[in-house]
């Protein structure tokens, strides 16, 4: 058990370049800050995919966690690769971090550090198509086998986050390989979709469903947790709601509906009587679920005045949620024509649902979790705001603004 990302960190910066250089462990430790600070639980799951990735079932294949989004598979995914200094990689939309020549390289370069192998320099084709990578797991596999260390497992987050235009028709998501050598496992994440583009010789799903007696427990765990850590200021929420701390962990857990992103967002407010008897009556008062959480804060917002809402927030809001990857304020202040005081004037308000990079100067920022762009989408026109980050594109181009009558036209 590593549990310290710093040391997983370490086993990777500790390199010389080239092949360090393809490594993506920095850009993803702030992910797994996150994703475990308060992680609670999941000891189903664990126990799940360590049972499978003993070989017992199947030699070598693909142990795929599904669920809906919010349930917490970034979380378990970023605790696996605490447990086990795993090789891994986060698929990561907003920040565009999301094809398969990133995945390819990042996980090529990992397997040769991890387990010491017998190449100083990336081909230029690893990142192309499967095969480096299906060498290299083969060759590590022999390798862990040595040192007495098996199985190899690679974790993967987010597959349905990663790219699916451009794709042959047969191959999956990422060129993830069909067959595995022996010994060679993937812990892969994805929601609820379909159709993941996942055609492989052995696999084993493990869902995470909201209603599942561990996952309900999992959640009673968190909110205890929470309750724990902020005694006086729960105590008093309670009191008002007139709650004893075991009904007020049962009602919470029964307004989450299984979904941890809720809680992420809901306890924070109710701690800051944000949502509170006076703001919702009593505790039936408070949203159903994730999106219904969306809702009503969308609702809540615009209400508290609607024409600072549809001037600032709304335009902000979205033009985040459609960016491929964390954006600056003076790339937001292109596409709103907004001043960057009022910029950072929502973004301070909307802080709870926004993450800030600051490892770059200036900061970038980005929409904390995917489910949130996703209601956006939902609730208001995006086509619309894609094209204005495409006429701002355009304007850029001299020949576009010398052109005939500067339409825009050939």
């Amino acid at each position: 058990m590593v549990g310290d990302y710093a040391t997983v960190f370490q086993s990777f910066a500790d390199q010389s370049r080239p092949i360090a250089s393809y490594i993506r462990a920095a850009q993803f430790r702030t992910v797994v800050a996150e994703r475990t600070r308060h992680f609670v639980g999941r000891e189903f799951v664990f126990d799940s995919v360590a049972r499978l990735t003993t070989g017992e079932q199947f030699g070598s294949g693909y142990v795929v966690i599904r669920g809906e989004p919010g349930i917490g598979k970034t979380s378990i995914a970023a605790s696996l690769v605490l447990r086990w200094g795993c090789v891994h990689h986060f698929n990561i939309a907003p920040e565009n971090i999301r094809s398969p020549r990133q995945f390819l390289e990042n996980v090529c370069a990992q397997l040769i550090v991890r387990y010491d192998l017998p190449h100083s320099a990336m081909p230029a084709e690893a990142g192309a198509d499967a095969g480096f990578l299906s060498q290299l797991l083969g060759e590590a596999a022999e390798r862990a086998r040595e040192r007495g260390t098996s199985p190899v497992v690679v974790v993967v987050d987010a597959l349905d986050e990663a790219e699916d235009t451009g794709l042959p028709h047969s191959a999956n998501r990422l060129f993830l390989p069909r067959a595995l050598p022996d010994g060679v496992f993937f812990v892969v994440t994805t929601r609820e979709e379909i159709d993941y583009r996942l055609d492989v010789d052995h696999l084993e799903d493990i869902w995470i469903r909201d209603d599942d007696p561990a996952n309900e427990r999992d959640v009673r765990r968190y909110i205890e947790g929470f309750v724990e850590a902020n005694a006086e200021v729960m105590t008093a929420r309670m009191a008002e709601w007139q709650l004893s701390p075991a009904e007020f962990v049962q009602e919470l857990a029964r307004f989450s509906e299984g979904n941890f992103m809720y809680l992420v967002h809901v306890l924070p407010e109710i701690a800051q009587a944000r949502l509170s008897r006076d703001t919702v009556g009593a505790i039936q008062g408070l949203p159903r679920g994730l999106k219904g959480y969306y809702q009503r804060h969308w609702r809540d917002m615009k209400d508290e005045d609607p024409e600072r809402f549809a001037r600032l927030q709304r335009p902000v809001l979205c033009f985040l949620a459609i960016g491929r990857e964390p954006v600056t304020i003076h790339q937001l202040t292109e596409w709103t024509r907004l001043t960057p005081g009022d910029l950072r004037a929502v973004i301070h308000q909307w802080r709870e649902f926004l993450n800030e990079d600051t490892r770059t100067s200036p900061s970038r920022y980005r929409i904390y979790h995917r489910s949130f762009a996703d209601f956006l989408d939902e609730q208001e026109d995006l086509r619309w705001y894609h094209d204005q980050i495409a006429s701002a594109a355009l304007l850029k181009i001299p020949a576009f603004l010398s052109g005939p009558g500067a339409s825009g036209l050939p």
